[in-house]
Order: structure tokens, then C-alpha cells, then sequence
């Protein structure tokens, strides 16, 4: 089984395949939860666990009669807890890039049952032994296009949003460091390709030029509501594209996005592995991988899914190789090591 190392030229090229078939709950579980036939998975929330329940775990239990119980608060502190006590309280967790990475290493997931779980069309780069990939996700500049009536004059690169004397409109920014530094590198002149390992210490005086003018913002439901009323003009944004899709008066630009992915894990231990596989596989079906984009407008791994696709919407996912092109492949295998220490610098670089 291959490493986890996804590779972006590899990712644009595996992008490309996906276009050429597309031409023609509460957070504590009950014991109850646990019995046989039943799964317990745990997510993110909002639209997208609301996306994945119907084009998913609905479909999966008329399907197999297996019940999926949801949670929220995926963490993995949380997850090496459970693992550390023997108390799995989870069964499978859809788990971003930048977490899977200590979750491997932290030796906290199991291996995927790949006699079960069908991987032939996915992404190769995102099939490893503990993870396989379910959706890619953008984190792109999103734009008020009431404030920006005219394309021309919309913020569409992150130069042109760090140049709030030239480009007017109020900036809204993830109070986060991850994408945040990457973007405040470009902003800097630092090419995509060249961003890892970030160069901490330019990232932050990038950001320090444009801080006093930036309204934060912590939960990724926030900058639709927040560009709809008209608190903020332009903000990156990982919902931007559904929005717009919904009729939202919403722009977007691929220009220097953050490209990542989520993956199906298992945690190690479960007693229920065995129906989390036969999930995994079901999920990660062309048909099905389509189904969740009429929700939630991120892009499948299964090259098998583009066909599937409404055309109006297939040209604006992160799976067509001429945006993954414009993008940069967020580093997991930076982040996994990284995260912690860089997050305390940049809690440190907020207070002041």
C-alpha cells in the first residue's frame, strides 16, 4: 500500500482522469448505540454531515440495514483516549489531511480492508494502508458580487487581497493558521510550489500588514452569512462554491486555493470494523461520491463519479484539473508535525 504522501502534480494529473471520464447527533454514544448492525461515526457538522447523511448514510442503511449513528467533535485527542482505554466509543470519522497524519503516526487508526474496499478508480495518491481519500476540498478566495458587480474589479489572487489600498472592500480572514500562513506567502511573492516548509517568521510579517484590517472568522459555515449581509466583501472559503451554486450572489477565484482532502478512517479497536469497511466502500462508489455533490459542492475521488455529475456544476469542483492547476496542494505531512507549535505562535500573534 502506498505512503500518504499526495504529491500535487500527481494530484492535477489524477484530476485530469476524473475529467476525461466526465467527457462522456450528541458527542457522548450510548451503550445502546453500540449494538450489532449499528455504526457510529463521527464528523464535522453543519451542511456537509447534513450532505453526507443524505446522499449517504441514508442510502447505505435502506441499503444494508446497518443504522449509522451520528456525533460531532471530531478531535484527536478525544480519539487517542478512546484508543489508549479501549473504550471505542467511534466506528469510522471522515478525518481531514492535516489530522490524518499524527493519527497514523500516533498509530490511533487501523488499516483499511482493501478486499473489501474497492479503491481502483480513486485517486492514487490519496489510497494509503490507514486513510483513503472521499472528497477533495478548495479553500478559495470568495467575493461579494453585489460589492463586485463587474468580474474585472474583484479581488482574484491573494496580492490583490493583501492590496487593500488599491483593491477596496472589507476583508474577512480564517482565524487559523492553517491556509492562512500558505496564503500570506503567496501574497509575499513565495511561489505555490515553494511554500513548504513555510517560512514561519515572512509568513507572519505578511499578515501583520494587513491584520488591523481584517474582520476574523472561526467556523467554516461563517463567511457565507457573513459576505450575504454584507460585513465582509471577500474572505477565503471552503463553502463559497455551493453557495454560489444555491444562487447566492457569490464569485470565486481557483487562483493560489488551497486544495486538500478528507479521508475515511477506522479507528483502531472497533469491534465494528467490519461494517465500517463495507461502509468505506460504499461511499466511496462513483454514484454515491456524485450524489453528495447536489449538498455540498466538493469534489469526488472515484473517476467513475464525473458522469454523474450535473455538467453546470462539474466545471466548478476542486476535481477539475484546470482549477486543481491553479492551486496548491495543502501538506499534510507539514501540518500533521507542525500544527501544535505553529498554532501556538499564531494564538500568541493574535493576542498582540
Amino acid at each position: 500500500m502506498p505512503s500518504a504522501r499526495p504529491n500535487r502534480r500527481r494530484f492535477i494529473q489524477s484530476a485530469g482522469t476524473l475529467a476525461a471520464a466526465a467527457s462522456f447527533g450528541a458527542p457522548f454514544i450510548s451503550s445502546s448505540a453500540r449494538a450489532a448492525g449499528q455504526l457510529v461515526f463521527a464528523g464535522f457538522g453543519g451542511a456537509y454531515q447534513e450532505g453526507q447523511t443524505k446522499a449517504l448514510f441514508e442510502p447505505f442503511e435502506r441499503e444494508t440495514g446497518i443504522k449509522i449513528v451520528q456525533t460531532t467533535g471530531v478531535d484527536l485527542a478525544k480519539l487517542r483516549a478512546q484508543v489508549q482505554s479501549g473504550n471505542i466509543e467511534w466506528d469510522f470519522i471522515s478525518l481531514p489531511d492535516r489530522l490524518r497524519y499524527t493519527a497514523v503516526h500516533d498509530g490511533l487508526l487501523m488499516p483499511l480492508d482493501y478486499s473489501v474496499i474497492n479503491n481502483k478508480k480513486i485517486v492514487p495518491e490519496l489510497v494509503t494502508e490507514f486513510a483513503v481519500g472521499g472528497v477533495t476540498i478548495p479553500m478559495l478566495m470568495a467575493y461579494s458580487t453585489k460589492y463586485y458587480p463587474s468580474p474585472d474589479k474583484a479581488p482574484k489572487t491573494w496580492v490583490d487581497f493583501w492590496n487593500i489600498g488599491g483593491v477596496p472592500g472589507q476583508r474577512g480572514m480564517y482565524n487559523g493558521a492553517v491556509y492562512t500562513l500558505e496564503f500570506a506567502l503567496i501574497a509575499d511573492g513565495v511561489p505555490k510550489d515553494k511554500l513548504y516548509p513555510l517560512d514561519l517568521d515572512r509568513a507572519f510579517r505578511s499578515l501583520d500588514k494587513i491584520k488591523s484590517k481584517l474582520i476574523w472568522w472561526s467556523q467554516m459555515s461563517q463567511p457565507g452569512p457573513m459576505l450575504a449581509s454584507g460585513e465582509i466583501h471577500v474572505t477565503p472559503s471552503v463553502r463559497a462554491i455551493t453557495a454560489m451554486l444555491a444562487g447566492e450572489p457569490i464569485g470565486v477565484s481557483y487562483d493560489g486555493a488551497a486544495l486538500t482532502y478528507e479521508a475515511w478512517v477506522v479507528p483502531k479497536g472497533t469491534k465494528n470494523a467490519a461494517n465500517a469497511m463495507k461502509f468505506i466502500n460504499f461511499a466511496l462508489q462513483g454514484k454515491n461520491q456524485a450524489e453528495l455533490t447536489k449538498y455540498i459542492a466538493f469534489g469526488p475521488t472515484n473517476s467513475d463519479a464525473a458522469e454523474f455529475i450535473n455538467p453546470k456544476v462539474r466545471p466548478y469542483l476542486s476535481s477539475n484539473p484546470e482549477n486543481a492547476a491553479k492551486g496548491f496542494l495543502l501538506s499534510g505531512d507539514y501540518w500533521g508535525p507542525n500544527l501544535d507549535k505553529v498554532m501556538e505562535r499564531w494564538n500568541e500573534w493574535r493576542l498582540r
